[in-house]
């Protein structure tokens, strides 16, 4: 019989524990889509802002024309297209989708970033040399023997060709041949270059050229042991790899250029050009995004009608002389979106699942509780005999229950006064669970109603900022009903007596001073000023529990006391007392204050939980203190005495 119940509990909770991961994944999985959505749409925001620039002068000085991509003037605001990132791809494509370009910002010549050991009498300085005069292959065994050696110190000797104008170029050295290169005593290079040589020696500090860069932490030591950085953490090489992302995007435009240019959604529109982001691919297991900016050229009309149709790409592309592809690349971005959403709302689901659980366990035993409690008590009273028709049929824990109470009716007219005495105590918890609902229904209907209120509001609401200040209404109503079942968890933890106290011995002094630094800006808002005489009161007590109390009746002083008010807090050897200038308490509320939900003048305290003396009470009762609330000349004074 155990064996089934225990059962029955699994089935109830398997069964909402089920529908809740449903509905708990399918969030997750929206916040994914939101987080990677809001990731690439910041990003691709990012390059519009630097191609508008590029549109600008576009628009100003090129497309007022016959315009020609091959053109000098083209070229020359193109080359600029990214103001300077040259972390991205770019990619010119004519109107037939033929590539006239791809490449990155500020690529450049190929050169290396050298420490040089000494350079017009420094030690330890910076300097870059132009590689353009070396062959590919070269370049190739630079990039092969530094990727090989990364994580280590690679040191470098360079014979340099140089003219005057060169060496007057600070610390970069451009326009110059190399003689001799020997990178980790290995030879890489040499050449017949005649002229006056200069020899420069130390370690790479940097390498870039067309698809590759390498930036080398600066302090690697002559072993393979990475340095680490002032956090502890390793500093590892950086190396930024152009040629998937590259080929990638040549692959795109060849084979799908149609079908890749009309995919996606319009991203922005500015004053001089029209945004698009298209639909994400996936290269080589890297994860591309790219922002689309169509060329217009309206020489191409021909004096026929301008009218030209925004919405629809054939009309487009009448006056289309070309297109600026911008790719951004992204490692693990679904993996990250995850991490990063997981991280901002795990509190949240953590929470969501422990409640489900609990909320399970609570119906299963709620049910079968009672039963069992009813099977037991009739299993004790079945000694006599009493007819009374009942269906035992079922095989589970309702049909064990019909046969205890059909065994029961059988002794029911000898037991009918130990049953009316029951009935009685029924009726008194009857009375004690209504006043309960009753009080706390009143307490959570109106948040609740608010919520519904304004969560309908949400939806039809087109003003953005109304709709924030909406959710930022119902967040606050939920905190609400959150801080109004904690207070109520707390209070049933008090009043059950089964929590023990950790006492020790505790200054008040300590305790009153932290609560009143904290609630002093309050305060001061308020310009309430607070009168203290506070001495060293050495008690043993629960630290948390009583710092509880102390705050508790603070914060409502704070709360009752009206602007340029006055409060006095006194404390000393014999017990704990606070009094404010305000309406005085009536007699009536003075002994019912203490209880559940209770509140003197609801129009005044439109904030709290009606739980905050309850639980004073509880916690002041554990610790036998004796305490209380009087009316003053004042106001109001709340004290505890040991």
């Amino acid at each position: 019989m155990k064996k089934l119940n225990f059962s029955l509990i699994i089935k109830v909770t398997g069964v909402v524990f089920i529908a809740f991961s449903i509905v708990l994944g399918n969030e997750i999985r929206l916040g994914i889509n939101r987080y990677t959505k809001n990731t690439l749409d910041t990003d691709a925001e990012a390059i519009v802002r630097n191609l508008d620039k590029f549109a600008k002068s576009y628009t100003q000085s090129i497309a007022i024309n016959k315009v020609n991509l091959n053109s000098t003037e083209f070229k020359n605001i193109y080359r600029d297209a990214l103001a300077g990132d040259g972390t991205k791809v770019k990619c010119l494509v004519n109107a037939k989708g033929q590539i006239l370009d791809v490449s990155r910002e500020g690529e450049g010549f190929p050169s290396i970033g050298v420490i040089v050991s000494k350079y017009k009498g420094a030690t330890n300085w910076p300097v870059y040399f132009d590689l353009s005069s070396m062959d590919s292959t070269s370049l190739m065994k630079i990039e092969s023997e530094l990727l090989k050696h990364k994580d280590e110190k690679n040191t470098i000797t360079l014979k340099i060709v140089t003219n005057s104008q060169s060496e007057l170029n600070s610390n970069i050295f451009d326009n110059i041949f190399i003689k001799e290169l020997k990178l980790n005593n290995q030879i890489i290079y040499v050449s017949n270059t005649k002229g006056k040589v200069q020899t420069m020696e130390g370690t790479v500090g940097s390498y870039a050229s067309y698809n590759l860069e390498i930036a080398f932490p600066s302090t690697l030591t002559e072993s393979k042991k990475q340095s680490t950085n002032t956090s502890g953490k390793k500093s590892r090489t950086m190396i930024l790899d152009y040629q998937n992302a590259m080929n990638g995007l040549r692959e795109q435009i060849t084979k799908n250029f149609k079908t890749f240019k009309k995919s996606g959604r319009e991203l922005t529109t500015t004053n001089y050009s029209i945004y698009k982001i298209l639909n994400p691919y996936e290269y080589n297991g890297k994860y591309y995004s790219t922002v689309m900016l169509r060329l217009e050229d309206w020489g191409l009309m021909n004096g026929e009608d301008t009218t030209v149709d925004y919405t629809d790409e054939a009309s487009l592309d009448k006056v289309t002389a070309g297109y600026i592809f911008v790719i951004q690349e992204y490692t693990n971005l679904t993996m990250r979106s995850f991490r990063q959403f997981m991280h901002d709302n795990s509190s949240t689901y953590l929470l969501a699942f422990v409640l489900i659980i609990l909320i399970c366990l609570s119906i299963a035993y709620m049910v079968i509780k009672p039963i069992r409690r009813i099977e037991t008590t009739a299993k004790h009273i079945a000694r006599k005999e009493f007819d009374y028709p009942i269906d035992t049929t079922r095989h589970d824990e309702l049909g064990d229950l019909s046969r205890s109470i059909d065994r029961m009716s059988k002794e029911l007219e000898s037991t009918i006064n130990n049953l009316h005495q029951e009935i009685e105590r029924v009726q008194r918890l009857e009375v004690i669970r209504k006043e309960f609902v009753s009080n706390f229904t009143h307490e959570i209907k109106t948040p609740l109603g608010i919520i519904n209120g304004f969560s309908e509001l949400v939806e039809i609401e087109q003003d953005e900022k109304k709709r924030n200040e909406y959710i930022t209404i119902i967040q606050n109503e939920t905190k609400r009903i959150n801080e109004l079942v904690l207070a109520m968890l707390d209070l049933s933890k008090l009043e059950s007596q089964k929590v023990s106290l950790k006492l020790e011995e505790v200054d008040l002094l300590d305790i009153v001073g932290d609560c009143l630094d904290s609630m002093m800006y309050l305060f001061e808002r308020k310009q309430i000023k607070v009168h203290t005489q506070l001495d060293s009161s050495m008690v043993k007590a629960d630290r948390f529990k009583i710092e509880m109390v102390i705050d508790n009746f603070i914060s409502n002083a704070l709360r009752y006391t009206a602007e340029g008010k006055n409060v006095y807090v006194r404390l000393d050897e014999h017990g704990f007392e606070i009094e404010n200038e305000g309406h005085p308490i009536p007699k009536d509320d003075l002994e019912k204050i203490w209880l559940t939900f209770h509140k003197v003048d609801c129009s005044r305290n439109a904030e709290g939980t009606g739980l905050g003396l309850a639980i004073c009470k509880a916690i002041l009762d554990l610790h036998h203190f004796e305490y209380g609330v009087k009316n003053t000349e004042k106001g109001v004074l709340f004290y505890f005495k040991y």
